[in-house]
């Protein structure tokens, strides 16, 4: 089986027949993946058995596999359970997909629970929609623009605080994926006389980092959770902190909050932020590896 765990089309599963499948964009593949950072034949993948081989067609974004780029052309075995970066949608081969099934089944039940929802608010669904739509737009096109990647954070803050109108704090908290011990902050608030040095609750996102799922409060006066009596301390009103996780590993966390006044986040913007969240960690993957393939090079060229 062939399994999306994000992108356009997060969430659907195929079944690949015995030798060759072919997945992209155009009509004729045996898996069509409507993205358009997914070029129109992508790649090849060779199920032999219980096994999977997997080549680059020489694809326009190109293919990111257990770390590294495919050299396009050449067959590798593809790992059952090990994410597969295609543009920016991922997928996921075989049985040993379930830990990220189930992350990317909690999204997408998010999701349906949004669509499902009726009422006379229909239109302004439709345009909350359309924003989200060009949130993640501007995302996707930032983070192969070439920026490094405090600088497309810097930017994306901004895209948040735009779209999350109600929204007082927001940050990015990248931590190393073996230790969990934070590397780095990037946050921004908007409030005049609010202390710059403590941009986030320090509660909330140990949770989604030891837990990997989201926490989200809307209203700290209301709500019932082991946290709401840290928030009221810290006067936050309204929270939401969600996993940026790739694969099994855990990158960081993505936290917003308000501290003068509740709901300000719609709990239709969870599903929002976690598919963010999946394309940030895809990101910081490939910066990785492109960082230490650099390092590389530097090495060999000192010692010529």
């Amino acid at each position: 089986m062939l399994y999306i765990l994000s992108g356009p089309e997060g969430g659907r599963s195929f079944k690949l027949r015995e030798g060759v499948n072919f997945v992209g964009r155009s009509l004729d593949n045996d898996v069509r993946i409507e993205d358009r950072t997914v070029s129109r034949k992508h790649i090849r993948i060779t199920k032999k058995g219980h096994k999977y081989f997997l080549t680059d067609l020489r694809s326009r974004n190109g293919t990111f596999f257990d770390g590294a780029y495919l050299a396009p052309g050449s067959e590798v075995e593809a790992k059952e359970g090990v994410p597969i970066a295609i543009g920016t949608s991922v997928i996921c081969l075989g049985q040993g997909c379930k830990e990220q099934i189930n992350f990317s089944q909690d999204t997408m039940e998010i999701k349906k629970d949004v669509i499902e929802q009726g009422g006379a608010f229909k239109d302004r669904r439709i345009d909350a929609n359309r924003e989200k739509s060009e949130f993640l737009y501007k995302v996707s096109s930032l983070l192969v623009s070439g920026s490094t990647i405090r600088e497309a954070l810097e930017k994306i803050l901004g895209y948040m605080f735009e779209l999350l109108k109600r929204i007082d704090r927001g940050a990015f908290i990248l931590v190393n994926p073996q230790t969990r011990e934070i590397k780095e902050t990037v946050s921004r608030s908007d409030i005049s006389d609010d202390d710059k040095a403590v941009s986030y609750s320090k509660r909330v996102v140990e949770r989604v980092l030891k837990d990997k799922r989201p926490v989200v409060i809307s209203n700290v006066q209301t709500e019932e959770d082991e946290l709401v009596d840290t928030l009221k301390v810290s006067k936050i009103e309204c929270v939401m902190c969600v996993p940026m996780v790739f694969g099994s590993d855990i990158i960081g966390a993505i936290y917003v909050d308000s501290r003068q006044r509740p709901y300000g986040f719609r709990e239709s913007d969870l599903s929002l932020f976690m598919e963010l969240g999946q394309q940030i960690a895809l990101a910081m993957q490939k910066a990785r590896f492109a960082s230490e393939m650099s390092k590389i090079v530097d090495t060999f060229s000192s010692d010529d």
